[in-house]
């Protein structure tokens, strides 16, 4: 992909449009139907400037389960640059606002493209464990997430997904039944968080995000007794 200015450079309607049927109708269509999905907290989510979604990362399902709760928001987000080989899938993506990374290594041009996206003012949602979790719990934050908060200056939504994993455990087929649940928690200034020092910030996002994991942990097993 080329400079971040060429996302910004498709219309706004049909941006929004196509946010709108993937989102708001294919993919909500899926999680209500097979997991009984349920979230809380969108409205935390702020409606105008840039906006940073920090998350655990339990499945290939979390991306389309926190698009379920930002349909005023349409969120760019990364994927692994070798998804972008296979052309249908690609372009798919790509239209989703998919921003490619390589995995691995150091990809200053993804970073960059990232910042750009919330310096325009958009929405960027980060996995900052760096990759899908073995065993269903949260793991430390990646320290590029606060290179991300210095230099985009966003606010700083907590999001957390809890089932996500049983859903679809790493390294297996997805099953079919399930719960899962996604909660939004209340926006965190960036200057507070770059007050606060790189590890103290990240410690204090992680913490954010577990506890509420926690609890959707704790609702999940009351609605299943």
């Amino acid at each position: 992909m080329g400079h971040a200015s060429a996302s910004f450079s498709v219309t706004l309607p049909r941006w929004r449009v196509a946010w709108w049927f993937a989102w708001r109708s294919l993919c909500c269509l899926w999680m209500w139907t097979w997991y009984r999905s349920r979230c809380w907290g969108g409205h935390h989510i702020p409606t105008r400037g840039p906006v940073l979604l920090v998350s655990n990362h339990q499945s290939f399902l979390d991306p389309m389960l926190i698009g379920m709760g930002c349909n005023r928001r349409p969120f760019f987000s990364l994927a692994r640059a070798t998804l972008f080989d296979y052309p249908l899938f690609g372009r798919l993506i790509r239209s989703l606002n998919a921003i490619p990374v390589r995995q691995g290594k150091s990809d200053k041009r993804a970073m960059q493209h990232c910042i750009d996206v919330l310096r325009a003012g958009h929405t960027l949602m980060v996995f900052p464990e760096g990759s899908r979790t073995d065993d269903g719990q949260t793991q430390p934050f990646s320290p590029g997430t606060m290179l991300l908060i210095k230099r985009g200056r966003p606010r700083v939504v907590p999001v957390a997904i809890e089932g996500a994993y049983e859903a679809w455990p790493r390294g297996q087929a997805p099953r079919l039944t399930g719960r899962v649940f996604v909660q939004y928690g209340r926006p965190v200034d960036a200057q507070t968080l770059i007050d606060m020092g790189r590890d103290e910030a990240l410690g204090y996002l992680f913490d954010r995000v577990e506890s509420m994991r926690q609890e959707l942990s704790r609702r999940l097993a009351g609605s299943n007794s």
